[in-house]
Order: C-alpha cells, then sequence, then structure tokens
C-alpha cells in the first residue's frame, strides 16, 4: 500500500498569496489516484485568486527529506489543537482555507477523516519543514520539490491548520510519537 499524502507546505504559500489579500484554499490529493507520484511524497493543489477574478490551480509535489523515517508515517494531517502533552490532528482529505478581509485573517480546517491525539514525549524528535515552495502560476501548473526539514525543540504553540506528519506506534485514535514533522506559516 502507499503511503498516506499529507498537506505540508502550502502554509507557506499560503501565507504568500494572503499578501495580496487572495482568498486561498488547498486540498490534499491522495496518493491512490496518482499512481505516477512517488511514495512518500505530498500532494496537494493550490488554488487562488490571480487578482482578476480566475481561479488559478497549481499542482504541487513534495519529496521527502532525507533525514525522515522511510516507512510510512503512522498519522499525516493538519493540526486543530493542543492539550497539555498531546497534539490533535484532522485526517483525510483535509483543506485549510484562509480569508483576509480588512486586514483580519480567519483560518477553516476541515477534514474527512477521523481526529487523531498524538503524545509526545522527552524522546520524540521534532522537526520543521522549512521547504521553499512558490505557488505562483506556471505554464505547466505542477512543479516537483525536494522537502527540507530541520531539527527543533518541541513548539510550545502551533497555529491550527500546520501541516503534522507523524511515525510512532499507533493504538487506536492515537499515536505515541517517536518522530513529527510540522509546516507552519512564516
Amino acid at each position: 500500500m502507499k503511503r498516506s499524502v499529507w498537506i505540508a507546505s502550502g502554509v507557506i504559500g499560503l501565507l504568500a498569496v494572503l499578501g495580496a489579500g487572495a482568498f486561498t484554499a488547498v486540498q490534499l490529493l491522495t496518493a491512490q489516484d496518482e499512481p505516477e507520484i512517488p511514495a512518500g511524497a505530498q500532494v496537494f493543489e493550490d488554488v487562488f485568486d490571480d487578482g482578476s477574478g480566475n481561479p488559478v490551480t497549481v499542482q504541487t509535489v513534495i519529496l521527502p527529506a532525507p533525514e525522515l523515517p522511510t516507512d510510512e508515517f503512522s498519522v499525516g494531517g493538519v493540526f486543530l489543537r493542543q492539550e497539555d502533552n498531546s497534539y490533535f490532528v484532522g485526517t483525510g482529505s483535509t483543506s485549510v482555507s484562509i480569508q483576509v478581509e480588512n486586514g483580519e485573517t480567519s483560518t477553516a480546517v476541515d477534514h474527512s477523516g477521523p481526529e487523531v491525539e498524538v503524545v509526545v514525549t522527552g524522546d520524540t524528535i521534532f522537526y520543521e519543514d522549512i521547504t521553499k515552495v512558490s505557488f505562483e502560476s506556471s505554464e505547466s501548473k505542477e512543479q516537483t520539490v525536494q522537502q527540507e526539514v530541520r531539527p527543533v525543540e518541541q513548539p510550545s504553540e502551533l497555529t491550527k491548520g500546520a501541516s503534522m506528519a507523524v511515525w510512532g506506534e499507533r493504538r487506536g485514535d492515537r499515536v505515541v510519537a517517536t518522530v513529527v514533522v510540522f509546516t507552519e506559516g512564516r
């Protein structure tokens, strides 16, 4: 079975688009729908208004960083909330919509799968995804990028809608994490 894909660096591109005040939505694609996508790749579509009122879609494939485990991650999705040493992640097909109106930003997160609790310990390794991705419209409307991550301390606070991928021991609707990768806007 191919590894699930998760929304990752979309938030970076979202913030660039939001500077122009445009509406942006990122939607997760499934690996089963895209057999030519390498296992472990993150695949998503970014749909935004190019300023003329016309929606523009760019598909991005991000190849996994070599520092990360090569086996299938236990859970991937969008960050919903944190309680003590637990992060709650929305799974399945996910989308994050960010609207800027009168300088105020609002974030809406949707997911089709279950909410999974990710329990972190003192041994959990955290990486921040620092992949540089441009979501500007291109002739091909597709791009492939190599993921870059850096080790970090456990974040005390994450932004709702941040992307998360977690490796660890799955126990029902809970994962005890060994490795966590997250991406949030800068």
